[in-house]
C-alpha cells in the first residue's frame, strides 16, 4: 500500500511565488537579449573604436552541408553527428587569430585550423568532416588573445581545465545560442572559446 500526503500552497504564498518566478524569468530573457545586443553593435562594421577593446564579441554559426551544397546555420550548442560535413561561420568584434581544435574522445586535444578575421567581415573555415564509432568528439572554436605567452596550446588547456566539474569563477562569458547561431561575449578579457560537440553514433 502507498501513501501520499498532499500539500496544499496558501494562496497568498502561490501569488508571491507565480511573481518572483515571473521575474527571474524576465531577468534572464534580458540578459540574453542584451547579450545579442551587445555582440551584434560590437562586431558591426560601421563601429569606430578609438582606443583597443577590453573584452571581446564573437558570431558565429555552424555550416552543415547537405549532400546538394545547401548550407543550414545551426548554433554551438546544437548536437552533430558522425560524417557530417561542417564548416564555421565567424565576425568578432576585433580582427586578429582564429582556430578550431579538436578533443577527441580520448581527451587527445589537436589543432585542425587556424585563420585570421578582420571586424566587421565575415570569415568561414574549410569544410570539416569527423568521423569515429564512439563517444564524441568537441570541436572548440578559438578568438585568441593578442598576447599569449604560452602558446595557444597552453592557454586552451588551461582554459578547458578551468571548466573541469563547473564553471571556473575566473572565467565568465556571457553566451546566447538562437537556433541558427550562437553569441559570445567576454566581458572582462581577451580571448573566446565555444564548443560544437560531435557525437559518433553507429
Amino acid at each position: 500500500m502507498s501513501f501520499q500526503k498532499t500539500f496544499r500552497m496558501p494562496r497568498t504564498l502561490r501569488f508571491h511565488c507565480v511573481v518572483a518566478a515571473a521575474i527571474s524569468l524576465s531577468a534572464s530573457m534580458g540578459v540574453l537579449a542584451d547579450t545579442k545586443d551587445i555582440v551584434l553593435d560590437r562586431i558591426s562594421p560601421v563601429t569606430t573604436v578609438s582606443t583597443p577593446a577590453t573584452s571581446d564579441a564573437m558570431a558565429l554559426s555552424v555550416l552543415v552541408e547537405s549532400p546538394d551544397g545547401t548550407l543550414t546555420p545551426r548554433s554551438t550548442n546544437s548536437l552533430f553527428r558522425t560524417g557530417e560535413r561542417l564548416r564555421v561561420k565567424l565576425l568578432a568584434s576585433r580582427s586578429g587569430k582564429v582556430s578550431i581544435h579538436n578533443t577527441n574522445p580520448a581527451g587527445v586535444t589537436s589543432l585542425v585550423w587556424s585563420g585570421h578575421v578582420r571586424v566587421g567581415q565575415e570569415t568561414v573555415s574549410p569544410r570539416m568532416v569527423l568521423t569515429g564509432t564512439s563517444g564524441e568528439d568537441r570541436l572548440h572554436v578559438v578568438l585568441e588573445p593578442v598576447d599569449v605567452p604560452q602558446g595557444i596550446s597552453g592557454w586552451l588547456g588551461n582554459w578547458l581545465a578551468g571548466f573541469k566539474g563547473g564553471a571556473s569563477k575566473d572565467i565568465r562569458l556571457d553566451t546566447q545560442n538562437t537556433p541558427e547561431s550562437t553569441y559570445v561575449l567576454n566581458p572582462s578579457g581577451q580571448g573566446l572559446v565555444t564548443t560544437v560537440r560531435i557525437a559518433h553514433v553507429l
